[in-house]
């Protein structure tokens, strides 16, 4: 039997050599084993509909399952799916992949997930698989290889262990961790200047930890998320996305590209901001032909920017700002003219280059005297002249007049009197007149236009590129006054405006009315078109008519508009409660602002169930609760306008008849009184005589029978 001594020495040789081999193995276990943890999430927009396609990431993992700073961040553009699924690996963007002493404590820890322009979604806790990583680390002692403990050579250049010498010729080596020199400044990011172990500052600064945190790159205190001081390139494609995914009801802008400038005010004796931005905007959202424009924005100091009016389309088309001048010289290379043969035109000559317009006269024109003539004009292109009297018995106008220069501020004809009538014709038509600015413009202390036909139009007018068909102005009278005695089909006034302007435009300045029409039995008006009221609408009775869903063709369906003292909007929809029992009713941003007084009424669908409203509305939503899951409600809400003009003209349930008015009524026959004794009547007497007069006469007996 040997020693103990030497039996010792043998026991401490085999252990020793062991650790050796466990440390040689540990290591290579933590080459092979990925240091990668896979991870499936889903995201979705402010709104909740899931997001598709290429969208920034940043997965953070923390101690706690609020608040702190990240033990370890990574940002990763991840492939989402069409349902907002999406799988990735969690240290894939990081050479060494997770570190491995994230998960060396027994701790729990949680993970964070945040889309690029969004708050962090909710923590969840991570479970035992990603702790797999430490597998790769136990062989080790307290955490340190088997090496640690192989103890330094001594001089001879031999390794030693307690109890006695390692033999010479041993071949293990010692281990040793090399020292960490070097300085560096608070926030910097560390860069290791040499290969011996010092580090010194980076050109990253960072201010603050998580989401809120700012990293400057040559500058120390940044102002946004991420600041440069310096040139930078990009090789690759640079996106700037969209604030959010397109719905129905609205469409997404990008984020904008600001350029900024700073002006010196002498006004305020401070430096200003000017900011311009660049802007991708949504052109036709909810179309079967969606498209963008991108806008120039501007705003001042701390002014939001807003359009400027230069936009370029999907197409490249350019729209200028309002007031866009083109400055600059040109010459003319080639003008060509020609001239209509007539004895009354000119003949014409051609420039070339630069040069003066030559005109060779066929007949001289003369004074507006000389009959048959060319008349002389002013400098604006116009003369005068006396009274003009004219008739036709071809069927043609009278007189016709045609203003086609496209100089918006010249009528057609204009005409005044001081003491009669502006205008007066008679005939098959008795004023054709047409404009860009007024096909007729009549001004008279009796009448400014007084039309009468017995057949078809009293007056006609048209108005082309948004001109206005008839202007007249009565001081003492009536602005216009159109009065057919035809059958149907005539109208007393017809007035047509094309593309854009005002058919007819009536304005009174005092009391009186701005358009006064009536009917002896067809309609007093109607509109072909759309018709915007810019004030209150008041009538005894309101419809709608239709043709019949059933027999269009032959029948007629209407409806009464339902009737409030209250200005009254009305909203509803229906909504189906989640496995709780509870459902979420979104309402428009500007719901609360528009309304007051709200009044609720839910109406339970397809089975017996009890819902109320278990919160009311606030922030643009309120709250519906049924006892049985999965109910299906139909919810109504109503409320009162609070906007600008409601609060500004609230309708008056009761009011007392103005003084002219008393004593009449809006409909006498039906209270057994003769019609001078309604409202119109006492309005308008004038035109109510006219219009009583206009009517067709019963045709007595004695002239029956002759």
């Amino acid at each position: 039997m040997k020693p103990l001594p030497q039996r010792l020495s043998f026991v401490f040789a085999v252990a020793l050599f062991s650790v050796l081999l466990a440390a040689q193995e540990s290591t290579q276990l933590a080459s092979i084993v990925p240091r990668l943890v896979s991870y499936s999430g889903h995201v979705a927009d402010k709104n909740g509909q899931s997001l598709a396609g290429v969208i920034g990431i940043t997965f953070a993992i923390y101690k706690e399952e609020g608040g702190g700073a990240p033990l370890w961040l990574e940002t990763q553009n991840v492939q989402v799916d069409a349902k907002g699924n999406y799988t990735v690996e969690l240290g894939s963007t990081k050479s060494e992949g997770l570190p491995l002493d994230l998960f060396n404590s027994k701790e729990s820890r949680w993970l964070g997930a945040q889309v690029s322009g969004q708050e962090e979604q909710r923590r969840i806790l991570l479970l035992s698989v990603p702790y797999a990583l430490k597998a790769a680390d136990s062989e080790a002692l307290g955490g340190l290889p088997a090496s640690a403990f192989v103890l330094a050579a001594p001089a001879n250049g031999s390794p030693s262990a307690p109890g006695g010498a390692m033999p010479a010729s041993s071949t293990f080596q010692s281990f040793s961790v090399p020292a960490v020199t070097g300085s560096g400044a608070a926030n910097y990011l560390p860069l290791w200047t040499d290969n011996s172990g010092t580090l010194g500052n980076s050109a990253l600064f960072q201010s603050g930890s998580g989401s809120t945190a700012k990293v400057g790159i040559n500058i120390a205190a940044s102002l946004a998320t991420l600041e440069v001081q310096g040139t930078e390139m990009v090789h690759g494609q640079f996106t700037i996305p969209s604030v959010g995914l397109a719905t129905g009801s609205a469409g997404k802008k990008s984020y904008p590209i600001d350029l900024r400038a700073s002006a010196y005010s002498s006004s305020t004796s401070t430096a200003v901001s000017q900011n311009f931005q660049w802007v991708a905007e949504p052109v036709g959202n909810n179309t079967g032909r969606p498209s963008a424009s991108l806008n120039l924005l501007f705003g001042q100091g701390t002014s939001v920017p807003a359009d400027t009016g230069f936009t370029i389309a999907s197409n490249g088309q350019i729209t200028f700002a309002a007031g866009q001048t083109f400055p600059g010289a040109g010459t003319v290379t080639s003008v060509g003219l020609s001239a209509p043969t007539s004895d009354f035109t000119v003949s014409g000559s051609s420039i070339t280059g630069s040069g003066t317009l030559g005109l060779r006269w066929k007949l001289a024109p003369t004074d507006a005297a000389t009959p048959s003539a060319i008349v002389r004009r002013d400098s604006a292109g116009g003369f005068s002249s006396g009274p003009i009297s004219a008739s036709n018995s071809n069927g043609l106008p009278a007189i016709s007049v045609n203003e086609n220069s496209g100089n918006t501020n010249v009528s057609a004809l204009s005409a005044a009197s001081a003491s009669g009538i502006g205008v007066e014709g008679t005939g098959n038509t008795g004023v054709l007149a047409s404009g860009n600015t007024y096909g007729v413009f009549a001004d008279g202390l009796a009448y400014g236009v007084f039309g009468r036909s017995p057949g078809y139009y009293g007056v006609y007018g048209e108005g082309d590129a948004g001109g206005t068909g008839v202007y007249g102005v009565g001081f003492l009278g009536t602005g216009v006054v159109g009065i057919s005695t035809g059958g149907n089909g005539t109208s007393g006034v017809y007035a047509q405006a094309e593309p854009s302007g005002s058919a007819l435009n009536a304005y009174n300045t005092g009391g009186g009315t701005a358009v006064l029409a009536g009917s002896n039995g067809g309609f007093a008006g109607w509109f072909n078109g759309n018709v915007q009221i810019d004030g209150n609408l008041s009538n005894q009775s309101g419809s709608f008519k239709i043709d019949h869903p059933l027999d269009p063709a032959n029948k007629y369906l209407s409806h009464a508009f339902v009737e409030s003292p209250d200005m009254m909007n009305i909203y509803n929809g229906n909504v189906t409660t989640d496995g709780k029992g509870d459902a979420v009713v979104d309402l428009p941003q500007w719901f609360e602002t528009l309304n007051r007084d709200f009044r609720y009424q839910l109406t339970v669908i397809g089975q017996f169930a009890q819902a109320i409203v278990s919160s009311e509305i606030a922030e643009g939503r309120f709250v519906i609760k049924t006892d049985k899951p999965n109910v299906k409600v139909s919810w109504q809400v109503t409320g009162i306008r609070q906007d600008a003009w409601a609060n500004a003209h609230r309708i008056p349930i009761e009011e007392v008849k103005p003084e002219p008015e008393r004593g009449s009524y809006l409909h006498p026959e039906l209270y057994g009184a003769p019609e001078e004794k309604s409202v119109l009547w006492a309005r308008s007497p004038q035109a109510m005589k006219q219009w009583k007069e206009a009517r067709p006469r019963p045709v007595s007996t004695l002239e029956q029978h002759h």
